[in-house]
């Protein structure tokens, strides 16, 4: 299947090379397989098949995405 095919069956639509966040992890399309877009994440040297509903656009100038925060003493007594 292609990207093509994707973007006809799925709704969405990704061009090769563009960037996007999948799982919370950045990462470039590679192409297309099977009914998967591949994605080669930051930091990896091989592309990784992912579910075309689970991949979102990342915007321009996105570079790494922010670490979660884990809740401090503070945020634990205010929910109380």
């Amino acid at each position: 299947m292609s990207l093509r095919d994707i973007r006809e069956r799925y709704g969405v639509s990704f061009e090769r090379g563009s960037r996007v966040i999948c799982g919370g992890r950045l990462g470039t399309v590679a192409g297309a397989s099977n009914s998967h877009i591949r994605i080669k994440f930051d930091g990896r040297q091989i592309s990784s098949p992912c579910d075309p509903l689970e991949v979102q656009p990342c915007h321009e100038g996105l570079t790494e995405l922010a670490a979660p925060q884990a809740p401090t003493v503070q945020d634990w007594h205010a929910a109380a």
